[in-house]
């Protein structure tokens, strides 16, 4: 953990506050008449054989990149980058302003320009094979640095040999005809072209989350920072890609929680008008699987001045004279009651309180911060869980004064100093998270939680820290201190637990995936592997 704006941030947050990304240009408003929408999903309903019926785990969808190890859909399309602008003889990426549709196609091309965006940029984690290529309208796309062979091609249609490498997958629009520009392009893997549109999400990316009850979406949302304020601003399964400021389309999120049968766990963009808000949970209600939950959460860490977010609030809580010169105090008071707020639109579109479960969170290491929120008009009456990010990292092994002790480590060292700080500071910390919670007769839940190890900060020391903290996060062991944090959860009486996140790879800024890519052999997965022998031992009392 580190100290920012006063206030200690944990390691999840740091590396989604520090992760580069390149983001979509601005939706254009839709139209009036909107496009129709994909049907959702077709799902057996109140199945309580299900893998995750019992599941006392959820799990934080990991963000949507186009360096992703995670297969979330077989239209690789879905993550790919919005379109980057090149010109014959010009320098990278100095092609002049791209011409765009207002759902972000190639409108049309001056001479010598050319658009191209990339797949799985990821050092080569993405299947091999014949992927086909479907597209709209007419002109010509071929593929860069040799990452995609066209074997076949008709009017809007490639067959595409490719071998993974290190730059993945790279796509051109070379021409495009601007009475009929080329659009809904589609880049499908290897043996799913007939059943891509019923069956959007990876078999093997559904199969390995299917034991998880809820998935919270937050960094599919974009959440941290979003400037998303009204419906006109959401992005649609219609836009060219997925990945941006302005996340994921809602039918897409939807229809993964209704494949997998786990409760959807939204977070509000802090800016979200009321309008929003309804139209969002008006387009939950009529689309989601009827005997499903839906978590509402406002935002995501506003006590986290790392984010956009908790600026913000305070500005808006001074504003208000919720605490007159006292800016931390302003935050955290409009963050619980603009939660409160937000929880009542949804009880008047649901038609009441019994398929949503309102969360009012706060940060760990400080529980005062959490009372404050939980009373501040009585929030806590208008909630039904208390959220917390419970992480664990050991004792001083990631601050960059201890890099030279912390190297002369092993990873079975390193282990044994988390476990110890498991079995002292964080049980500590545990019980006063669930003496509050209990004390406003709410449930303790953690919105994200799980081995925050981090390197970032450890200047020229970082490359080693990052081997060694790699290495004790691919350890057997890990198994084992997965185990006991989520033993000592439960003990204290924690509810819910999610896992931050599902599929990444390890790096400087943390080693936050269960998974390091979606195809793992699980007996190389030890994260993974202690989520589901907790999964197994600890089943839930309710469905």
């Amino acid at each position: 953990m580190m100290l920012v704006g006063g206030l200690f941030v944990a390691g999840a947050a740091l590396a989604v506050g520090l992760y580069s990304t390149i983001s979509n240009p601005k939706p254009s408003p839709l139209p009036e008449a909107e496009p129709p929408q994909p049907q959702p999903l077709q799902v057996a309903q109140g199945d309580a054989n299900r893998l995750n019926a019992r599941s006392p785990l959820g799990m934080n969808m990991s963000e949507l990149v186009d360096w992703t190890t995670q297969w979330a859909f077989v239209d690789a399309f879905k993550i790919s980058r919005p379109w980057v602008s090149q010109k014959q003889g010009a320098s990278w990426g100095q092609g002049g302003t791209l011409k765009l549709t207002p759902e972000g196609w190639i409108a049309a091309l001056e001479p010598g320009q050319y658009a191209e965006t990339f797949m799985f940029d990821n050092g080569s984690r993405y299947p091999a094979g014949k992927y086909t290529v479907f597209y709209d309208g007419q002109g010509k796309i071929g593929f860069n640095f040799g990452s995609g062979k066209v074997i076949s091609e008709s009017p809007g249609r490639l067959v595409v040999d490719v071998k993974p490498q290190d730059t993945g997958i790279v796509l051109q629009v070379l021409e495009t005809n601007p009475a009929n520009p080329i659009r809904n392009i589609r880049v499908i893997m290897p043996g799913f072209e007939t059943t891509y549109q019923k069956q959007p999400f990876h078999p093997l990316f559904l199969e390995r989350l299917s034991r998880f009850k809820v998935i919270r979406f937050m960094d599919w949302m974009k959440t941290n920072g979003s400037p998303v304020k009204e419906w006109s601003d959401r992005i649609t399964p219609q836009h060219a890609t997925q990945m941006g400021e302005y996340g994921v389309a809602l039918e897409h999120m939807i229809d993964l929680a209704n494949a997998v049968h786990a409760d959807p766990w939204f977070t509000l963009p802090h800016q979200a008008s009321d309008d929003y808000v309804r139209r969002f949970a008006t387009m939950v209600r009529e689309r989601l699987d009827p005997t499903l939950t839906v978590y509402i959460e406002y935002s995501n860490e506003v006590w986290n001045y790392a984010f956009q977010q908790t600026k913000d609030l305070e500005q808006r809580g001074l504003a208000l004279g919720l605490a007159p010169g006292d800016g931390g105090m302003s935050m955290i008071r409009y963050y619980a009651q603009r939660s409160v707020e937000v929880f009542k639109i949804w009880e008047e579109v649901f038609g009441g309180r019994q398929r949503l479960v309102r969360v009012l969170a706060s940060q760990a290491v400080n529980p005062w911060l959490g009372d404050k929120a939980l009373t501040w008009k009585e929030a806590y009456k208008h909630a039904d869980v208390y959220a917390i990010a419970a992480y664990f990292d050991g004792k001083g092994l990631v601050e960059k004064e201890n890099a030279d002790r912390t190297l002369k480590m092993t990873p079975d060292q390193i282990i044994d100093n988390i476990l110890e700080d498991i079995r002292t500071e964080d049980r500590e910390l545990l019980i006063k998270n669930a003496a509050l919670a209990k004390q406003f007769g709410l449930k303790l839940v953690a919105y994200e939680g799980g081995m925050s190890l981090h390197s970032s900060q450890m200047d020229t020391k970082e490359p080693q820290v990052t081997a060694l903290f790699t290495a004790v996060n691919r350890h057997p062991r890990m198994r084992e201190v997965y185990q006991e944090y989520l033993k000592l959860w439960r003990q204290v009486g924690g509810g819910l637990y999610n896992q931050y996140y599902y599929v990444g790879n390890f790096s400087k800024w943390g080693s936050w995936g269960a998974l390091e890519y979606q195809d793992q052999d699980l007996q190389q997965a030890p994260k993974y592997q202690g989520l589901i022998d907790f999964i197994q031992a600890n089943p839930s009392t309710t469905p």
